[in-house]
């Protein structure tokens, strides 16, 4: 398999990480049966052929905080590269808007993969949130006009920053592209109560989750969780869990509950698409959350007493009833035509 067209950079394209199921559902929806790419992550080599991914060489997986953020540069030395030998070039993911440098180092002709990022609104009360608040925002600036200028058309996982790209450029940009991960799943007998997708990170809502998981289980409710480790108790854990077993588990699912850092996670449109309902936190209350009124109910993450009452409502009146979100399919839709047109351009 030495002979390819695209050379792809992708930090991570496992199948069990969220970013590396982005950079997967990406090139399985942009690209076409007859075109072959040899793509390179920080861990390991693959080769997309006859649209299948094929994996070269399997090592360990291990995508540190370093890895992730420096070792773009090593990307940016393959794009390179393959460029100047005349290769179509992509670079995939870890593609937040706040890095501007990458908007400014890469080839004009190479494809971007879907931007990330989210824009903060809440209070400052760390260096984290002074950054996101402060300093983010120049980034951002800096780097949507420099992307702007360099491509001709841009690629953003969701819509959480639609605010920040000038409006006589909207039409260049395709938003929410995740939606693609929606897909109607046949309703199968729930028989577990609650999943959370468990990080240890400081943007991820940890004590209400810890606080929430525990007086569940301490009210006889049956848990799992998936992520990292969660010890409480004999709480089942499933961690690193391939997105297939991750499905079949949500299949058996009635209620999950997000985190405080992004309404449209790769776990929620999961969520979705298993009929599994799900509670997020009123802060994150986008302008086309009703898309998602009949699954996602808004709690206040602040005010525990509250929000468990409200969680504990909603399960002791729980609606076995398989729902078809016709809007997110017309959507979805109309993101898969926006792609061909892209794709008829670049490829």
């Amino acid at each position: 398999m030495k002979n390819f067209d695209v050379f792809v950079w992708a930090s991570d394209f496992e199948d069990f990480t969220g970013e590396g199921l982005l950079a997967r559902c990406f090139i399985e929806n942009y690209f076409v049966k007859k075109n072959t790419l040899k793509i390179k992550s920080n861990n390991s080599e693959f080769f997309f052929y006859k649209k299948k991914i094929y994996k070269l060489k399997n090592k360990p997986y291990d995508n540190n905080f370093f890895k992730k953020y420096f070792y773009l540069f090593k990307g940016l030395f393959f794009i390179w590269y393959y460029h100047l030998k005349g290769k179509k070039t992509l670079y995939i993911n870890y593609l937040p808007l706040w890095n501007f440098l990458l908007f400014i180092l890469l080839p004009s002709k190479t494809i971007l993969g879907p931007i990330t990022g989210s824009v903060y609104n809440g209070r400052i009360y760390s260096i984290n949130s002074f950054i996101r608040k402060i300093i983010f925002p120049i980034f951002y600036f800096v780097a949507i006009n420099v992307a702007l200028l360099k491509y001709k058309n841009l690629i953003f996982s969701t819509e959480n920053l639609k605010s920040v790209v000038p409006k006589k450029f909207i039409k260049k940009c395709l938003f929410n592209f995740c939606l693609l991960f929606y897909k109607n799943r046949k309703l199968k007998k729930k028989d577990i109560d609650f999943i959370f997708y468990y990080r240890n990170h400081p943007q991820k809502s940890n004590d209400f989750h810890q606080f929430l998981i525990k007086k569940l289980i301490d009210n006889g409710l049956r848990i799992i969780v998936v992520g990292d480790y969660f010890v409480y108790k004999k709480t089942p854990n499933y961690p690193n869990l391939q997105r297939k077993s991750l499905l079949k588990l949500l299949d058996r699912t009635k209620f999950s509950v997000g985190g405080s850092d992004n309404f449209y996670s790769l776990f929620f449109l999961d969520c979705l698409s298993c009929n599994v309902k799900f509670f997020f936190d009123a802060k994150l209350k986008q302008k086309n959350s009703n898309l998602f009124d009949i699954f996602a109910k808004p709690i206040n993450f602040d005010n525990f007493e509250k929000s468990y009452n409200e969680i504990i409502y909603f399960f002791s009146n729980y609606n076995h009833k398989i729902f078809f979100n016709k809007k997110i399919c017309k959507k979805k839709n109309k993101i898969v035509f926006e792609l061909d047109k892209q794709r008829s351009f670049s490829i």
